[in-house]
């Protein structure tokens, strides 16, 4: 594999942090359309004693499904506001051999072996290696600069893609 270096510094705000880290993706159409269904299963469900408590079942799983953004980004928030460190600036970078972070008061890198997950997310390549923050680097310009393959590869023989790792493969 060809040497390699990639830097980007960025001040992550807080709603760039929750559209990261968000447990539960943006509502698409066909997402929309099956929830709509669901609900109307389980209203026709509420019309017959034999389906009742069914159909109680189901709207309260449609309710709490409604009801969790809420409750989840309140938890993502304060998270964000604990990470003093995300006040600062910071640099977020990889080469062939290592990802690091540093800051005015953070200094931290590790080897690829380290990396545990990373994903595709809001236009962000996040890679979360043990020991150290998660590393933020810019979808857009790992592909102007023409590294983005390199390091994907790289992120992919080390780690597990966020959503195919196996606590992840279960939901």
């Amino acid at each position: 594999m060809n040497e390699f270096r990639f830097e980007n510094s960025l001040t992550m705000t807080e709603s760039q942090y929750l559209a990261v880290w968000a447990l539960l993706p943006a509502h698409r159409l066909a997402r929309i359309i099956r929830l709509g269904a669901l609900t109307a299963v389980g209203v026709v469900f509420l019309f017959t004693p034999y389906t009742l408590l069914l159909g109680v079942l189901i709207l309260g799983v449609v309710g709490l499904y409604l009801f969790l953004p809420r409750l989840i980004p309140a938890g993502t928030r304060s998270l964000f506001r604990q990470h003093r460190y995300l006040r600062d600036v910071l640099t977020y970078g990889v080469s062939d051999q290592k990802l690091w972070v540093k800051g005015a008061r953070l200094d931290a890198n590790v080897s690829w072996s380290m990396l545990v997950t990373w994903r595709e997310r809001e236009g962000w390549l996040v890679l979360s290696p043990s020991g150290i923050p998660p590393v933020y680097l810019s979808l857009a310009r790992l592909r102007e600069e023409g590294l983005y393959d390199q390091v994907k590869n790289l992120a992919t023989r080390n780690a597990n893609e966020f959503k195919t790792s196996g606590y992840m493969r279960a939901i």
